[in-house]
């Protein structure tokens, strides 16, 4: 046997496994690129005179650039396939509307509003101070964020890995590899936060499959990072004795 067939893809690879070895090894080379040059402590360090609140939205800009923007280039010109079989489409709304419904209330109630008294958590959110203020400034921050930054992670997690890869390896497995690199890329963060990311990858994973669209859980998790930005900047002003 000609040993350079050992290099050849083809006979060693099967055909119907190389679209997910694409999406895996993508995914841990987008991950590594943002967790090295996409944060906003390279930013800070690399662009001293850039204030913090500017880092922090070039931060949104570069997630959405590089956790959407690459993946839905590689879903239509490279894989050539309809980014509805990614979850990009509405799906079924009426079970998307209802979890978010059933989940929200739990999740501020007893996860976030807790949260402000996390000394941990509150040295790291709201991720610019200056959004404080004024309601327009945090109006401003929060919408940025939910557009660049809420929506990149969802299509990346939850559309491209997750939905790209549950054909070759099913549901529930698809579910616990994307939660993985999510997982890891917390890691930094506040321990809650770290733990909060594994069971926030199920639930958005599980939200994902059942309504067949990345749109319900996107809203939620959006929901989730503006509230608890709310909570934090209401509980300072709150301590401060200051309405700004």
């Amino acid at each position: 046997m000609n040993t350079l067939n050992i290099f050849n893809i083809k006979h060693t690879i099967p055909k119907d496994e190389l679209k997910s070895i694409v999406i895996l090894i993508v995914s841990v080379f987008i991950l590594a690129i943002h967790k090295c040059f996409g944060t906003v402590q390279f930013i800070t360090k690399s662009f001293p005179d850039v204030s913090e609140y500017n880092s922090v939205i070039n931060m949104f800009v570069l997630t959405f650039i590089l956790l959407a923007i690459i993946p839905i280039f590689l879903i239509r010109f490279f894989f050539k396939e309809s980014l509805r079989e990614y979850g990009l489409n509405i799906g079924d709304w009426k079970k998307g509307f209802k979890s978010i419904a059933v989940f929200y209330p739990l999740i501020a109630a007893f996860i976030l509003y807790p949260s402000v008294y996390d000394k941990e958590l509150l040295n790291f959110y709201p991720q610019s101070k200056e959004i404080a203020d004024s309601t327009s400034a945090f109006l401003k921050f929060e919408a940025i964020r939910i557009l660049l930054f809420y929506s990149g992670w969802e299509i990346f997690f939850r559309g491209f890995m997750l939905f790209g890869l549950r054909k070759y390896v099913g549901d529930s497995i698809a579910i616990c590899i994307q939660i993985i690199p999510s997982c890891l890329w917390h890691i930094g963060m506040s321990t809650g936060e770290i733990f909060a990311s594994i069971f926030g990858g199920v639930l958005f994973g599980f939200m994902s499959l059942r309504t067949k669209s990345v749109i319900y859980p996107f809203i939620l998790h959006s929901l989730i990072g503006l509230t608890l930005d709310l909570f934090i900047v209401l509980s300072v002003i709150q301590q401060e004795g200051v309405l700004k």
